[in-house]
């Protein structure tokens, strides 16, 4: 959900005139979902609401709001660089386990992780292919996945997890 608030931070502070529909739309948040985040930024003083006419309201960003999204955005850094340090490490892990003469097949729905992944792999000078029908990776294939609906499509396959508890530095992460 903080992806999302970071996103109407910006999308507020790019465009004061955007709606709540607008907000809906663009973060794939329900209209509820979108009103309600909105009332607790500016029962938080993040964000202030001007009346433009009966109907029509402006949101703008206060000093108190930059300073909420740039905490947020820094936040989200934290996080996907401790993902991808986990990643990497869950993937070397694998490499020494099954090799690195074989093309692994890549299978999950977030898009910024499998470009996370995909990176990683092209560092290491792995072999791999996306592919998101289970019934077009063949049994030989280690899957790698990191988040979808439905494991049990996996269990007749050799996949590995690429997110999960680790610790990194001594700290723990559970992803």
């Amino acid at each position: 959900m903080e992806e999302k608030e970071l996103l109407i931070l910006e999308i507020i502070e790019n465009n004061a005139s955007v709606t709540q529909r607008d907000l809906s739309e663009k973060t794939g948040l329900s209209l509820g979902m979108v009103n309600l985040l909105l009332k607790k930024f500016v029962k938080k003083g993040i964000v202030k609401l001007e009346r433009l006419d009966g109907k029509s309201f402006r949101y703008i960003l206060t000093p108190e709001g930059f300073k909420e999204k740039s905490k947020k955005t820094i936040d989200y850094i934290k996080r996907y660089y401790q993902k991808t340090l986990l990643i990497k490490q869950n993937i070397e892990r694998i490499i020494r386990i099954y090799g690195r003469n074989r093309t692994y097949a890549l299978f999950g729905n977030d898009k910024e992780m499998k470009e996370i992944i995909e990176g990683l792999l092209k560092e290491l000078e792995v072999d791999y292919i996306i592919q998101n029908d289970i019934t077009k990776i063949d049994d030989s294939k280690i899957i790698l996945y990191w988040d979808i609906d439905d494991k049990e499509k996996l269990k007749e396959f050799d996949s590995q997890f690429l997110l999960g508890i680790t610790t990194i530095s001594g700290r723990i992460f559970i992803f």
